[in-house]
């Protein structure tokens, strides 16, 4: 691939990982202020997600430098075949799932989402530990040869393309999962459409998974050292979806601390108080009005925090609530 060079990797790899690293690092200050001083299981995906790309570029540059000299170091490459497919399995995982996890904490009163939900993490998960297996297999250490290493790199490639098609499916799920929750709530228009851009960014990440698995797939018919373009869009991929997963908390830093919008909101069942009520699995029980307030929801997703009460919050919450100052 000429146009993809390994300063250009390293270039737009660098930048990619800053931005990210600057993306969950504003997440997880806006949620743990918030969460007065906690953060949620997505968020440490979130995190865990971010260390997982930055050691997987670490150790794809690494594979670039060796697949480029022309004699080839064969151990070396062996044991980067086997450490890099156990990275980017992981990688593909832990930067989608905090996606996931956010729509269980938000939406999780909806059984249909929740099923959903569960049901893609764990068959995303189980497609790529099987995926690992299947290169673990194939890729035999007893005896180092460069037929052996062509076809360790061709199992590696080929989990990269069956791991990168249910990256697709992954990312189509995460696209459409909102969409019915988010218009079945009563909210103005403009904050339903401000809604839907913060979580139907998720395009972008359709996209970037579309065209890594194109390049995963043209390298299926190389050497095993035709790799810089499959690991070039690869980077990008898990890179949107970081942003992707940060996107709602990225639109709340942006409006609390650049902007320094008013946290009141015209109709709010309390202003200036952040409070708003819960999607979560706590009230699949109750019978959940479809004009209840859901306030402040633009602020963060961890300000939907509080249990949804049947008959509002009592008379101590409530005077928390309108004492507390506002952010």
């Amino acid at each position: 691939m000429p146009f993809i060079t390994l300063p250009i990797y390293e270039g737009v790899g660098i930048t990619l990982i800053v931005i990210a690293s600057a993306l969950v690092g504003a997440r997880c200050f806006v949620n743990y202020q918030a969460a007065h001083g906690k953060l949620s299981a997505h968020d440490y995906l979130s995190l865990v997600g971010l260390t997982f790309l930055i050691i997987t570029y670490a150790v794809n540059d690494v594979i670039i430098r060796t697949v480029s000299n022309p004699v080839l170091d064969l151990p070396l490459l062996f044991r980067l075949a086997i450490i890099i497919i156990i990275l980017v399995q992981g990688t593909l995982w832990f930067t989608k799932a905090p996606i996931l996890f956010l729509y269980l904490k938000l939406f999780g009163v909806n059984r249909w989402l929740r099923y959903i939900s569960w049901a893609t993490l764990l068959v995303a998960g189980l497609v790529y530990v099987a995926g690992l297996i299947y290169t673990l297999v194939n890729c035999p250490t007893d005896k180092i040869t460069l037929e052996r290493y062509q076809t360790c790199a061709h199992a590696n490639t080929l989990t990269g393309v069956f791991s990168g098609f249910v990256s697709v499916v992954v990312d189509a799920i995460i696209f459409v999962l909102p969409i019915p929750v988010i218009f079945a709530l009563q909210l103005e228009t403009s904050k339903k459409i401000g809604l839907s851009v913060a979580f139907l960014s998720g395009i972008l990440g359709i996209a970037a998974s579309i065209v890594a698995l194109y390049y995963k797939y043209q390298a299926l018919s190389g050497d095993g050292t035709q790799l810089i373009a499959p690991i070039f869009f690869f980077t990008i991929e898990a890179f949107v979806a970081i942003a992707v997963g940060c996107a709602p908390a990225i639109r709340s830093f942006w409006r609390r601390y650049i902007t320094k919008a008013p946290s009141s909101q015209p109709g709010s069942a309390y202003p200036g108080s952040g409070y708003s009520h819960r999607l979560s699995s706590r009230t699949k029980h109750s019978k959940i009005s479809r004009n209840a307030a859901v306030s402040d929801w633009e602020r963060s997703d961890e300000h939907i925090v509080g249990d949804a009460p049947r008959r509002g919050p009592s008379e101590s919450s409530r005077k928390a609530l309108v004492d507390a100052p506002s952010p």
